[in-house]
C-alpha cells in the first residue's frame, strides 16, 4: 500500500498556469511514486470535472492523486509528446513508448503507453516494465528446486517446445523472458513475435506483431525459420495455424518459447487437442509446460508485493507414453504426480502453511 500521504482527494494545487515546469513537475512527482510503490502500472483517468490518477500495486489498484481537469489536459498532452503519440489524435487510441528515470536504481524504466478515449477525455494506461537483466533471472522466478531443474534441463536442449501458461497478469512475459534472458549467448540466434514488443532485450532479434502491413503471426514464424533460428519466442500462441508452425519449428531443430492461456499446466493438453492438434504431436514436441499465478506475500501480517506459485509439467518418456494412449487428464495427473509434479493448489497450500501466503483454503479454491 502506498504511505497515507500518497493518498488524498482533489489535490489543491495553485491555479493553473500556462507553465511547463509545472507539468514537468506533475509528472515527475506520478512517476516517482509509483517507482517507490513499485506499482505496475499509472492510470490516469478523466472524470467530469477533474482526473484521478490510481497506481496498480500488487495487483491492486491505489488512489494516488486527484488534480484539475486543466492539468489533466496538460499532462496528457506531455505524455503524448514524450511517447511520440500524435496530440492532436482524441478520437482514437493509440499506442507509444516512453522512459522515465528511476533515482532508486538510477536506471531508466522502459514504459508502454495506451490512450483510450473516453466519456470525459481520454484515459491513459502507463505499464512500467523493469527491463533489468538482475530481474530476469531463473533464480528470481520463484521455481522450487525440482521446478527448477526440469526447467534447466529443458532449456539446456536443442529443440522442443516450451509453454507457459496462465491467465493475464499472471506473470508469464516475465517469465518467458527470463528464459531468453538464460539462452541469451552470442553463440546463439534468438528471434522473437510480440504483440507488442513487452521488454527490450540487447542481443535478441525482436518482431513486432503487425497484422496491417501483412506481419501477422503465421508470416512473422515462417520468416524466421528461414534466419538461421536457434531459439524462437512466440509471444502468444492464439490459434490452430500458429500451435501447429510452433510445434513443426520444435520438431525441425529448434527451441521454441511461447504462451498460451489456459488455467493449469494438465488443461493446456486439452487446449491444444481442441486446436486440432494431436496428442502425439504434442508428445513429440512438448519439453515441459508452466502454469502460474501471483499471489499477495504476507510478512507479519501484512501484504509485501508478491510471490509467484507455479506447477511444472515435464513431459518424460513414461508421461508422453500415458498421453498417447488417449487415457484422461485424472489419469495423466496421478502418472505425473508419482514423478513428482505437484499442483498449483498443493504448493498454495504449503506456502499458506509456511505464512508466506494467505490461508491456505482461500488459496486453495482460486486454483479448482
Amino acid at each position: 500500500m502506498l504511505p497515507f500521504n500518497y493518498v488524498s482527494s482533489l489535490k489543491s494545487h495553485k491555479p493553473y498556469e500556462e507553465n511547463d515546469q509545472h507539468i514537468i513537475y506533475l509528472w515527475q512527482e506520478i512517476c516517482t511514486a509509483a517507482i517507490n510503490a513499485r506499482a505496475s502500472d499509472i492510470h490516469i483517468e478523466a472524470l467530469e470535472e477533474s482526473c484521478c490518477i490510481r497506481l496498480r500495486i500488487d495487483g491492486d489498484l491505489t488512489l494516488f492523486q486527484s488534480y484539475h481537469k486543466e492539468e489533466y489536459v496538460r499532462l496528457i498532452a506531455r505524455i503524448k509528446i514524450l511517447a511520440k503519440l500524435d496530440i492532436a489524435e482524441h478520437r482514437l487510441p493509440q499506442d507509444g513508448r516512453l522512459q522515465i528515470y528511476s533515482d532508486r536504481t538510477s536506471t531508466e524504466i522502459d514504459c508502454r503507453v495506451s490512450t483510450l478515449p473516453t466519456l470525459y477525455g481520454e484515459k491513459v494506461v502507463i505499464r512500467l516494465l523493469n527491463t533489468s537483466a538482475h530481474e530476469l533471472k531463473l533464480d528470481h522466478i520463484g521455481f522450487s528446486d525440482l521446478q527448477s531443474q526440469i526447467v534447466r534441463r529443458a532449456l539446456g536442449q536443442s529443440h522442443g517446445l516450451i509453454l507457459v501458461c496462465g491467465p493475464t497478469g499472471s506473470g508469464k512475459t516475465r517469465t518467458l523472458y527470463s528464459f531468453l534472458n538464460h539462452l541469451n549467448h552470442e553463440y546463439r540466434n534468438l528471434c522473437t513475435i510480440e504483440d507488442p514488443i513487452e521488454i527490450r532485450l540487447r542481443g535478441v532479434n525482436q518482431v513486432a506483431y503487425h497484422p496491417k502491413a501483412g506481419l501477422d503471426f503465421g508470416v512473422i514464424i515462417r520468416a524466421l525459420l528461414r534466419q538461421d533460428p536457434d531459439v524462437i519466442m512466440i509471444g502468444e500462441i492464439r490459434d490452430r495455424d500458429t500451435a501447429a508452425l510452433a510445434m513443426s519449428a520444435a520438431q525441425t531443430g529448434h527451441l521454441v518459447l511461447s504462451t498460451i492461456h489456459t488455467r493449469s499446466a494438465l488443461s493446456c493438453i486439452d487446449r491444444l487437442e481442441n486446436l486440432g492438434l494431436d496428442r502425439h504431436a504434442i508428445t513429440n514436441s512438448l519439453l515441459f509446460i508452466s502454469s502460474q499465478r501471483l499471489i499477495k506475500r504476507i510478512d507479519n501480517n501484512a501484504t509485501c508485493g508478491r510471490i509467484a506459485i507455479h506447477e511444472v509439467l515435464e513431459f518424460t518418456n513414461t508421461l508422453c507414453a500415458g498421453i498417447q494412449q488417449n487415457i484422461p487428464l485424472c489419469e495423466i495427473k496421478k502418472i505425473a504426480q508419482l514423478e513428482g509434479f505437484s499442483t498449483m493448489s498443493e504448493n498454495a497450500k504449503d506456502l499458506a502453511q509456511r505464512g508466506i501466503i494467505e490461508n491456505a483454503l482461500c488459496i486453495q479454491e482460486m486454483f479448482i
